[in-house]
């Protein structure tokens, strides 16, 4: 099996643990500082991981301003994707709506089919789409939505705040990938790690500018909070340094779609917590995700 495999499900299990963390402060922090934490707090980590790539003897790539500003996008286009899911709290069909922020794996498949000349094979293309019904199917059973709710909800106001979410999720992903590809440089380890390092710094001043502007005064509450904000940080880095790994090691639809196993680690942290079972919906869309990560793997090594 492809090293890019265990490093996304890796990426994917830190993502789980990060938002379950992130999760915890929304009843204190607004939605702009937690996403800034997971930046100011990841900061250091990376900067450590650089350090250790160039004295363990990993040489770096040049930059260049092509590469600054595929960075710059692709921070901006994370940062609309979070803002425009967290703005669906304030909407009365938020669970229809963010059913729709599910799509992302298979916008990444279009988006960089049509953007950027990353076109999928037949069975990839089979693995996204079931990868992309499995996630929406589930995001569905676990919030009491009707799938016929997910169409006849399609001229909805915050269902398209869901799907415009997922795509800028997407074009990130793409982006990302696009300049780690731009520095044309042999190690995918520096690759990545260097492109991460230039986007959290431009995520950093972007929004920090952002909550600066609006109300400075939401930058208060990080001090009580510094244990948990720490802890977002750490889980953000770590996950951060592994799914740029992976875009550096092959398309950002493969990627996205095996990231999808997240929701499966988010039931198993349900389960755990509240012992809870696991309904039929459920479990079919299990066998769908699974299913979709396996005919990915096995398109992509045939």
């Amino acid at each position: 099996m492809s090293t890019w495999v265990f490093i996304t499900i890796f990426a994917a299990l830190m993502q789980t643990i990060r938002t379950s963390i992130q999760k915890s402060l929304t009843k204190f922090l607004s939605a702009e500082v937690i996403t800034w934490i997971r930046f100011i707090f990841g900061f250091p980590i990376v900067i450590i991981y650089v350090v250790v790539l160039h004295n363990s003897g990993f040489e770096f790539p040049s930059i260049n301003q092509k590469f600054i500003v595929y960075c710059l996008f692709a921070g901006l286009f994370q940062i609309i994707g979070t803002i425009l899911l967290v703005s669906l709290f304030s909407h009365r069909n938020f669970a229809v709506s963010t059913a729709y922020t599910k799509t992302e794996a298979i916008q990444v498949a279009i988006f960089g089919a049509i953007f950027f000349q990353e076109y999928l094979n037949i069975l990839s293309s089979i693995a996204v789409i079931l990868g992309m019904l499995g996630v929406v199917i589930m995001s569905s059973s676990q919030q009491n939505i009707e799938l016929k709710s997910l169409l006849t909800g399609l001229n909805n106001k915050s269902v398209f705040i869901g799907i415009t979410s997922g795509a800028s999720f997407a074009f990130d992903a793409l982006l990302i990938r696009e300049a780690i590809l731009i520095l044309n440089h042999d190690i995918p380890l520096t690759n990545a790690a260097l492109t991460l390092l230039v986007i959290l710094i431009l995520n950093i001043f972007q929004l920090g500018i952002w909550i600066t502007y609006k109300n400075r005064s939401m930058f208060n509450g990080i001090l009580f909070y510094w244990k948990r904000s720490l802890l977002v940080g750490v889980t953000s880095a770590i996950g951060s340094i592994a799914w740029f790994t992976a875009f550096a090691l092959t398309q950002a639809a493969y990627v996205k779609t095996v990231g999808q196993v997240e929701l499966l680690f988010s039931i198993l942290v349900t389960q755990r917590i509240f012992k809870e079972g696991i309904s039929r919906t459920e479990i079919f869309s299990i066998f769908l995700i699974i299913a979709s990560i396996v005919i990915l793997i096995y398109s992509t090594n045939s």
